[in-house]
């Protein structure tokens, strides 16, 4: 017991962020004094109206194996095999440090490796690191495709997160508007990109709110219609998937190669703010949606869902107060499965 106690005490006591990927995203928690700053046009247009990415060279054939490593690990939810893939893809990245792909992949694997470091028996302060690097490799990423509106969301995320750590408001702030700019240019994509970093806030604080209402938008923008807040039904929120041509509301809004349960993973996540909420009840309607994906019965995460409908009433002190047990419930971001949710097969 008392070895077990001071396990808790180490795991809550060191500063980092909570963190997790949309799956790549952050739990923050906010420096005291930190004001909230809406991107202005001028912010927004960095991003939205990008100029076409520098032309550079071929990619390397070690990047093209070290893409295929990348996938196959993520894919199989392979948390252990994270430093082989690193290994290989920081290889690839010392080739052509030009590749912007292969730079992103780097900066998932860091955000992998914090995401989800429930998963280690002991949780070293060093696990900051993570953070920075993903948040160095997020940046390099975005300067050399500044049209990848995806990367422009992660990296506003750690820079938050790093923010957080460093107790810094007005980095928090500068983090937060160019989230918002990111939103301008891919809303589909990165609202939930930056609303499940802030599915972490307090529940009663402005910050969480604004992210609830940012998964709401995700739904209306899919399905290109409003959909009710109190009685969310499979039939109106799953209806825009076969009619969809576009092939950035596809990615964004539905499965795909790169994430094949993507949209199981959105319903459990916004369940889950809607129970931190206090809204259990519609939580258990969210929730339910899952059901209806066709990908569901090979959905590695079903009995995590039917546990959180069994439970729900139950999980609103649970995910309002994390740390009050390390055997109760988590909320998906900061759990074992933060980022595999979405992307294991």
């Amino acid at each position: 017991m008392e070895r077990s106690a001071s396990r808790h005490a180490r795991r809550t006591e060191w500063v980092g962020a909570r963190l997790g990927l949309g799956a790549l995203a952050l739990c923050l928690t906010v420096a005291p004094g930190c004001t909230r700053h809406r991107a202005g046009a001028e912010d927004a247009g960095r991003v939205a109206a990008q100029s076409a990415p520098p032309a550079r060279a071929p990619r390397v054939p070690l990047a093209v194996r070290a893409d295929t490593l990348f996938w196959r690990t993520l894919h199989a939810g392979a948390y252990d095999q994270i430093p082989r893939a690193m290994t290989l893809l920081k290889a690839a990245y010392l080739q052509n440090p030009q590749d912007p792909q292969t730079t992103a992949h780097v900066a998932f694997l860091h955000a992998w490796t914090a995401a989800e470091r429930a998963r280690l028996a002991e949780i070293p302060p060093s696990m900051t690191d993570n953070l920075i690097l993903a948040r160095t490799y997020f940046a390099r990423a975005a300067a050399l495709d500044p049209t990848d509106a995806r990367v422009h969301g992660f990296r506003a995320v750690f820079d938050m997160s790093d923010a957080v750590v460093q107790r810094d408001s007005v980095a928090f702030a500068a983090g937060l508007d160019r989230g918002r700019a990111a939103i301008v240019a891919w809303p589909e994509f990165n609202w939930f990109t930056v609303g499940y970093s802030l599915s972490g806030r307090d529940h009663a604080s402005p910050l969480f709110r604004e992210a609830l209402a940012m998964q709401w938008q995700t739904l209306d923008a899919c399905n290109r219609t409003r959909i009710d807040r109190t009685n969310p039904t499979a039939a109106a929120v799953l209806q825009g998937e076969a009619a969809e041509q576009d092939p950035r509301r596809r990615r964004a809004c539905w499965n795909s190669w790169i994430a094949p349960h993507n949209v199981e993973g959105f319903f459990l996540n916004m369940g889950d703010m809607l129970v931190k909420s206090g809204d259990w009840q519609t939580a258990v309607k969210i929730y339910a949606i899952a059901r209806g994906v066709s990908s569901y019965p090979q959905w590695p995460y079903r009995d995590v869902l039917e546990a959180r409908i069994a439970q729900a009433e139950a999980n609103v002190q649970s995910f309002r107060h994390p740390d009050a047990g390390a055997e109760r419930p988590r909320m998906l971001l900061g759990s074992k499965i933060a980022c595999v949710a979405c992307h294991q097969r």
